[in-house]
């Protein structure tokens, strides 16, 4: 009786030890995978940095112009283009304090606004400092974008040459990151995606009815052949 107490006391006093010997070896393990996908992924062990760049745009007003010039014009809407393109952050207007002729500063402004209005780009306008006496008065345009910075491939202090383990050394991958960073030409692609162009509606409608078999120019229909019904109607007809 004695003994079958001291067995069941032995039971119930190992059943927890052994869980938490077992969760502590299943955390081990996970740890384990964990690292190990760590130091085979070089995004993770050699990732690509990126920092601000201030992009500018400045127009000239200068006394008695009446808006923009269509120089002008090309290049603030060339600008906004990249600016859909390549920034993160908002656009901003600068224009500068109590300018001398304000009529012509007030033109040139709405020039700008309404090209930038026209795509659809959120601004601000922000005041900048008195010009000195003297001075053409100018509009800068202005925006952020991130610039891809490279990561440093300089730890060579392992003999890649005697890896029993098998294990991807500290700058396995780096090159390939660092290749990258270089080649790209807009960084924010490797932060998000590019937004999708507008599809073409034409080709999609010629695509679409020869899928659903809607009944072509002449009454012939493309039912579950696509392009190939198409050209082979005629010749099915001999």
């Amino acid at each position: 009786m004695g003994r079958r107490r001291g067995l069941t006391r032995a039971l119930l006093v190992s059943a927890p030890v052994a869980a938490v010997l077992l969760a502590a070896c299943e955390h081990h393990h996970r740890l384990d995978d964990a690292v190990a996908v760590g130091l085979s992924n070089p995004e993770l062990r050699h990732p690509v940095q990126f920092a601000a760049h201030l992009e500018t745009l400045d127009v000239e007003v200068p006394v008695g112009a009446e808006g923009l010039s269509p120089g002008q014009q090309i290049d603030v809407y060339r600008f906004l283009q990249r600016y859909r393109r390549e920034a993160n952050g908002r656009l901003v207007i600068a224009v500068p304090a109590a300018p001398r002729d304000q009529a012509s500063m007030a033109q040139s402004l709405q020039g700008i606004q309404r090209h930038v209005v026209e795509a659809g780009i959120d601004y601000r306008i922000t005041r900048g400092k008195r010009l000195p006496a003297g001075e053409t008065p100018l509009i800068r345009i202005a925006y952020k974008r991130p610039v891809a910075v490279l990561p440093d491939c300089d730890k060579w202090g392992e003999n890649v040459g005697r890896n029993e383990e098998r294990i991807p050394y500290p700058n396995f991958g780096c090159a390939t990151q660092r290749n990258i960073a270089l080649m790209v030409d807009n960084a924010r692609d490797l932060q998000r995606p590019q937004d999708e162009d507008p599809r073409s509606s034409e080709r999609r409608s010629v695509t679409w009815s020869s899928y659903v078999g809607v009944p072509q120019a002449g009454g012939e229909s493309n039912a579950g052949g696509g392009a190939d019904a198409s050209k082979k109607g005629p010749a099915a007809k001999k």
